[in-house]
């Protein structure tokens, strides 16, 4: 029980801070020029220029009812995580908006006004759309990695796969799509449809940088008639472990030995000649390993 305690506090932690980078990407970089994403923060700046609303409300009163569906199609998947960094989120967003920060001369002097009711930490469109997705992106990374969930787009689509069996991937980009096109209609300017297409792309891809890691070694696969051969030189020249799997050729139908083993990103040069030296008809693939656990890398 101390250790899951410990572990759920650890948890909240990184939620906490994950949903404090969004935040202050969404009030200070996005939402002052009307590029969001898409989902739920795009929505509630459609909120926040239409009706005045604070934004972090806004994002508050679009994701109660859609926690409440969640709660009802899929049960306890959407729990007490789920409604902290909805709470989270509402309040950092709420906290770095310009109505609060205004206040301060100190950080007043940092921002520039972009129109009546934004400030931005940059007036130029361009680097307020990539930071902000970058900070946005990291921010919703570090919250999955901790085990939680904002809510929002989660929920439909996962009514999507469920219902019409979308992919959640696919089901991700048609809800923000909709929702950045959207923003476009409203506010009559295309180009806000560009930026916002721009800012989901680099905040998705920069949310499965923070899941996955950045790819620093290589998983190698060999097939060869000389597995022994190759699997003792990985031993003894690389001093690297491997494993001999078996299988058999679908159009030969032989028996075939194969050479798994992970190396790192340097390695790879050195691998690739000495399977060469050995068998230079070898049939090889070559992958990406984001992360590996275990002895010669990183520990659990």
């Amino acid at each position: 029980m101390k250790h899951l305690n410990k572990h759920l506090f650890i948890d909240i932690l990184g939620i906490i801070f994950g949903t404090a980078l969004c935040g202050f990407a969404f009030s200070l970089f996005l939402i002052p020029f009307k590029s969001s994403p898409g989902g739920v923060g795009g929505l509630a700046q459609i909120l926040y220029y239409v009706f005045q609303l604070p934004a972090g409300i806004s994002m508050l009163m679009i994701n109660i009812p859609l926690f409440i569906i969640g709660v009802l199609a899929f049960g306890k998947m959407f729990g007490m995580k789920t409604i902290i960094a909805m709470l989270s989120l509402t309040f950092f967003t709420d906290l770095f908006s310009a109505k609060v920060l205004l206040q301060s001369e100190t950080i007043k002097a940092f921002l520039f006004q972009i129109n009546d009711t934004a400030w931005s930490f940059t007036n130029e469109t361009f680097l307020a759309v990539l930071a902000g997705s970058v900070i946005v992106g990291a921010g919703f990374g570090i919250v999955i990695k901790f085990n939680g969930s904002t809510g929002g787009s989660d929920i439909p689509a996962l009514l999507m796969r469920k219902h019409f069996g979308f992919t959640i991937g696919n089901s991700y980009l048609i809800i923000d799509t909709v929702v950045i096109f959207i923003v476009g209609i409203i506010f009559g300017d295309p180009n806000l449809i560009l930026w916002g297409m721009l800012s989901l792309f680099v905040s998705s891809k920069i949310c499965d940088f923070v899941l996955e890691g950045y790819s620093y070694a290589k998983g190698v696969l060999v097939i060869t008639n000389y597995s022994k051969v190759i699997s003792q030189a990985i031993m003894t020249d690389m001093n690297r472990g491997c494993t001999i799997f078996y299988g058999k050729g679908a159009y030969s139908n032989k028996d075939q030995e194969m050479v798994y083993t992970v190396i790192s990103r340097r390695e790879l040069s050195k691998l690739k000649s000495i399977i060469h030296s050995i068998d230079n008809n070898a049939f090889v693939t070559i992958a990406d390993v984001h992360e590996t656990l275990g002895t010669g890398f990183k520990d659990f």
